[in-house]
């Protein structure tokens, strides 16, 4: 915990009663409240209302958005933050931290006791566990130590779970994470329980024996340690929603619309250790739990336009609510707002939220990620986990199956049969990244879409693009496409068929990247083509291409390894035509 000294502790009291004196006077005994709450948890939980909803999209630049019920409006705040808020003149209610009413919060550092799933561990016994999966059953089980907190006294642990443990094989990635706010656990525990059963289920479960032969699972059951042991590491009493920072993890991610960094802070140890891991993982699909209402909430947090698939995830969100709704009709059943069906809600349309870890990993990452709010008790009494268990684990476990579904396939060289990274396209439905990419490794795709027949382009560097029409897919089932494409410098390039019909710049992939990216470019007639890349105040910094080309499609790789995190910009210009777009580099 924090130790402020005595001249500290009147500086942030003076701050704080300095902005609040340019607005209206608040009662001394509110300020003294404030005061000890950021010396003692580094963040504050308020209410306040507003008039309109559009009011958000100001707001959620400035504070921690929670919840929007109606007008009223429930947000946390670091002191920077809180004092940027008190300047709108919003009148606010103080409220407990939510691990302040907290009741019931059992701990125990005794592994047969965490195994009855009905008390919190301390958080060297959660260590223990987590190890313990991969000593246990290291045929299926790996403990993957992503890098430390904040706090540098503790980490963020994944086990990965499948049967080709240590080979990448042609299987889809799936993530769950849960608790990247501190004082949100329920999916804690949960999540512990559910390595545990897939764990002794393999072998003897023909079910989850399928589900491990064919899916890559990687779960993390605790994304913000410093902030759910704040209090120490005997407790989760303490806990906070930010990390060791006061920082909101779930609002510290690049964001498709409001930038790189739409909270104003530098991105956190655990929000880069996070992004690294995801460049070097392509997690298909994903799922991270909150708690704090009842929702299946999916993309967009940050924009109103609805997504590409915005009727695949109304429908996998139905099929993950009505299960719980078999066994507890009145859980995961909060009516939020479109598409007006109970327990299922897209994000905007709830409230906005930026920089949120949804929206990176299906805009940049190119996967799908679901919020999935579990609980209406963000920290509900130990006692009461094994109900919630009993009320969602069978949509885990559909959830997971959802990522078996969809077209899916491997993309290879027609001739070597290497497999090959390539971009999977749908023409007149893709729009927002929501195209995919095959494995660079195992050459897998995986495109979850909606019932429907629907034309596929391949495209990968060095390589004619292909279209295949009249792809049927159908909900939770599985088509397989595999596809071979022809390299440009098979000896068959010279068919004017296959050339260009105009320039063009595709968009560089991966990105964002570390540190390497590949940019390719079309050149429908011989041309003198330059291409060159720009940082973000518009400076050169490097040429790519500079010579005369002769018709065809081209593919160049940039390195960017002396450079910092940040937007790029690559431009190709030949005679007249000039053409531009950005890439986002994080390291």
């Amino acid at each position: 915990m924090r130790k402020f000294t005595f001249l500290i502790v009147l500086s942030l009291l003076l701050t704080i009663s300095l902005v609040f004196a340019q607005q209206k006077e608040i009662p001394q005994p509110t300020l003294q409240k404030i005061e000890k709450y950021f010396q003692e948890k580094g963040e504050i939980y308020f209410k306040f209302q507003i008039f309109s909803k559009n009011e958000i999209n100001t707001l959620t630049k400035i504070i921690s958005i929670d919840n929007v019920k109606g007008n009223d409006v429930y947000a946390y705040a670091n002191q920077n933050e809180f004092n940027d808020f008190v300047k709108l003149g919003y009148s606010f209610e103080l409220l407990q931290l939510p691990s302040e009413t907290a009741t019931g919060l059992t701990m125990s550092d005794n592994l047969d006791q965490i195994k009855a799933w009905d008390v919190y561990p301390t958080y060297d016994e959660y260590v223990t566990m987590m190890n313990g999966f991969q000593i246990n059953y290291p045929g299926i089980c790996k403990l993957v130590n992503i890098g430390p907190t904040a706090s540098g006294t503790r980490n963020i642990y994944f086990i990965k779970i499948t049967d080709s443990v240590n080979v990448r094989k042609p299987k889809p990635r799936f993530m769950f994470t849960s608790s990247i706010h501190g004082d949100e656990i329920t999916g804690y525990v949960l999540m512990l329980r559910l390595i545990d059963t897939l764990s002794k289920s393999y072998g003897v479960n023909p079910q989850l024996t399928s589900l491990l032969q064919n899916v890559e699972i990687w779960i993390n059951p605790l994304a913000n340690p410093d902030g759910t042991y704040h209090g120490g590491n005997n407790t989760v009493t303490g806990a906070t929603r930010g990390n060791a920072n006061s920082i909101d993890l779930n609002r510290n991610y690049p964001d498709p619309a409001a930038g790189l960094h739409p909270d104003g802070n530098s991105w956190q140890t655990e929000t880069v250790n996070f992004m690294n891991l995801a460049t070097a993982n392509y997690f298909n699909l994903s799922m991270n739990f909150h708690g704090g209402a009842q929702v299946f909430n999916y993309p967009w947090d940050t924009w109103s336009r609805y997504p590409a698939d915005d009727s695949w995830y109304i429908q996998v969100g139905k099929h993950f609510v009505d299960t719980v709704h078999l066994i507890a009709p009145s859980y995961m059943a909060d009516n939020l707002g479109y598409p007006n069906y109970p327990g299922v809600v897209d994000g905007y349309a709830w409230y906005r939220v930026t920089g949120g870890r949804q929206d990176f990993m299906t805009y940049f990452r190119y996967g799908r990620e679901i919020t999935c709010e579990i609980s209406s008790n963000k920290m509900p009494a130990a006692s009461t986990l094994p109900t919630y268990w009993n009320n969602i684990h069978k949509s885990f476990l559909n959830y997971i199956k959802e990522s078996l579904y969809g077209v899916r396939g491997i993309v290879t060289d027609s001739i070597t049969g290497t497999k090959l990274k390539a971009k999977v396209y749908i023409s007149g439905h893709d729009t927002d990244s929501s195209w995919v990419y095959s494995d660079s490794v195992s050459g897998d795709y995986h495109r979850f879409i909606a019932t429907g027949t629907y034309p596929l382009t391949f495209s990968s560097p060095g390589y004619y693009s292909k279209t295949i029409s009249g792809v049927y897919a159908k909900i939770d089932s599985t088509t397989i496409l595999n596809v071979q494409l022809r390299s440009t410098i098979s000896g068959i390039s010279g068919n004017e068929n296959n050339l260009p019909k105009e320039f063009e710049l595709m968009q560089n992939y991966p990105n964002p990247f570390n540190p390497f990216t590949i940019i390719e470019f079309n050149v429908p007639s011989k041309s003198k083509v330059t291409l060159k890349v720009y940082d973000y105040l518009g400076r050169e910094i490097a040429t790519l291409v500079d010579k005369e080309l002769e018709p065809g499609k081209n593919a160049v790789t940039w390195s960017a390894v002396n450079y910092s995190s940040g937007v790029y910009f690559y431009k190709l210009t030949s005679g007249n035509i000039t053409l531009s777009k950005s890439m986002l580099m994080i390291k």
